[in-house]
């Protein structure tokens, strides 16, 4: 097969990460009325890693405990980005929240900038601009200057997976990338699991909704999403994989609008257009890094 066909499969898999990472916003806001955040993350994260032992063991066998420190240094990132992102769902829209997320794209040169003690570039500060803009109006309300509360959270969120992709940057590809996708997984599940035990009520019951919430996020949106990521990346680059997955906050607000009945008001959607705008301008100017790994939903 040629090296064309490989990339475009490879291309057209990632769409398919992209979508189910933004449908599963919707499914995660819904989820979210029958257990708290903290107990969601845990059974899924901890479910995604039996999932992805029981696919790659032999991968997950090369964890070293070089590896347990520096993904457990990317967990911590990775728990900060999906917490703030979960619990920012029970006061924001669906559609918000992904394109909020989405701002990590853009925070990642800004971060890289920092780490290497240089000024950022024009076209960094252009996009920052650019996703400030569409940030305020997305969801700062007309006549307002107070940023909702769920999007704020939301916004932390994005400075969670921002740092995340840093540092995998930095870290990862001294080690297999399933076996420290792995640890990263289970720090996030094992650390909200004891947060949940201590914080949160154990629910008297779960709905059937909840349970293909938990199911899909799990074995789908977490480990089918890293395993195809770490497989067939190679086909293809990080910038172009990157360029790719901004389509994710596209479906997050088309899962919104048509399963969770949100209205887009002309300013929402000028805002969006901004924030869409700025993570292609940020990722098609970017110099490939060794390797990134993106995380959303």
């Amino acid at each position: 097969m040629s090296k064309f066909s490989h990339r475009t499969q490879a291309e057209l898999a990632i769409l398919l990460v992209a979508v189910i990472w933004g449908v599963t916003f919707v499914v995660v806001k819904e989820a979210l009325a029958d257990i708290g955040p903290f107990l969601f993350l845990a059974i899924r994260f901890i479910l995604a890693f039996i999932v992805l032992a029981l696919l790659s063991f032999h991968n997950i066998r090369q964890i070293r405990r070089s590896t347990v420190l520096a993904g457990c240094l990317l967990g911590f990132f990775l728990f900060i980005g999906y917490i703030f992102q979960t619990v920012g769902l029970q006061y924001t829209t669906s559609s918000n929240a992904g394109f909020i997320t989405g701002l990590s794209v853009v925070l990642v040169p800004v971060f890289h900038s920092i780490m290497l003690r240089k000024w950022p570039v024009l076209i960094t500060v252009v996009t920052v601009i650019l996703a400030a803009s569409g940030l305020f109006l997305m969801s700062v309300p007309a006549g307002s200057f107070s940023l909702s509360y769920g999007d704020l959270l939301v916004l932390i969120c994005a400075f969670g997976f921002a740092l995340h992709i840093v540092f995998v940057d930095k870290y990862s590809y001294r080690h297999n990338a399933v076996a420290i996708t792995g640890v990263q997984i289970l720090f996030v599940g094992l650390v909200s699991l004891v947060m949940g035990l201590f914080i949160e009520p154990i629910p008297a019951s779960i709905s059937a909704n909840t349970v293909v919430a938990i199911f899909i996020t799990a074995v789908f949106a977490t480990a089918l999403a890293f395993l195809i990521q770490n497989a067939l990346q190679k086909y293809s680059t990080p910038s172009r994989f990157a360029v790719v997955l901004t389509t994710e906050p596209v479906f997050a607000a088309l899962a919104g609008f048509l399963w969770a009945g949100e209205v887009f008001t002309i300013r929402t959607l000028i805002g969006a257009g901004l924030i869409l705008f700025s993570m292609l301008v940020s990722i098609t100017t970017r110099k490939a890094p060794k390797t990134t790994v993106t995380t959303h939903s």
